[in-house]
């Protein structure tokens, strides 16, 4: 079964983030969750996991701590950030971490579905 983490701390946008990708691409299923802390431990469940989508701005610290240890725990799970951050620094900061893509949540959901479609497995 393919899957996805969504880590997103509103959580309208992450189930319908979740509901979207699960019509519009090959995902069958997720893992969510809506802080630092639950991310981490969601970590642990990414058996399957083909892409993880990661908010920068959450309750409870910076989501590029996640990347890092996500790339860490499973370097070949690609990451895609989707945050309501512009702050150029706080972008640079996710890629030095280990994201792929860093997208604003100002793009359009055929541009979040080209991200998460963009690997090979998807």
């Amino acid at each position: 079964m393919k899957r996805v983490l969504i880590v997103e701390d509103h959580a309208g946008f992450r189930q319908a983030l979740a509901k979207i990708f699960k019509w519009n691409t090959e995902l069958e299923d997720d893992v969510q969750a809506s802080t630092l802390a639950e991310g981490r431990r969601r970590i642990g469940q990414l058996d399957g996991v083909e892409v993880a989508v990661i908010d920068l701005g959450l309750p409870d610290g910076d989501g590029s701590e996640l990347i890092k240890e996500l790339r860490a725990a499973e370097p070949d799970v690609p990451v895609v950030v989707l945050t309501n951050s512009t702050d150029t620094e706080r972008h640079a900061r996710a890629v030095d971490a280990g994201a792929e893509r860093v997208l604003t949540k100002e793009v359009s959901m055929e541009e979040i579905l080209e991200a998460v479609r963009g690997y090979d497995s998807l």
